[in-house]
């Protein structure tokens, strides 16, 4: 696996567990290519960063109205990170979308709890997830 030094700082992400590469800062790569480009030989669990690709995907179909896709990938992305602010909130929008606003409600209150309570590096998100659970 190859990243680069910008990606593994998580100033993408943000710190700790909101970094989907996070693990790879403790241990040691195999080999560093120039312009900061890391290789790590092995096998690794990296759920979070798989999850925010199914988001990315989501959010690429929704946009060609592909929304049964669209539900496929946050589906998979909340199973591989329910813990997720990205992965709860997208789901959640989703199914606003679908007018699916029971289940909706279920996911952006999630995502909501863990913006106010776990992350608050996602305190600018609160309003929007405010708004779309009319409150």
């Amino acid at each position: 696996m190859a990243i680069s030094a910008g990606v593994l700082s998580g100033y993408e992400f943000g710190p700790d567990s909101l970094n989907p590469y996070d693990q790879f800062q403790r241990i040691r790569p195999t080999a560093a290519m120039e312009h900061g480009i890391f290789v790590f030989d092995g096998h690794f669990d990296i759920p979070l960063a798989s999850a925010l690709n199914h988001v990315t995907q989501a959010q690429l179909l929704m946009k060609q109205s592909r929304l049964d896709q669209a539900l496929s990938e946050t589906q998979l992305a909340v199973a591989l990170a329910p813990d997720s602010i990205q992965t709860q909130s997208g789901f959640g929008y989703l199914l606003l979308k679908l007018k699916r606003p029971d289940e909706a409600r279920e996911h952006l209150q999630k995502a909501l709890a863990l913006a106010e309570t776990v992350h608050p590096e996602f305190r600018d998100e609160i309003p929007g997830l405010k708004g779309a659970l009319g409150q």
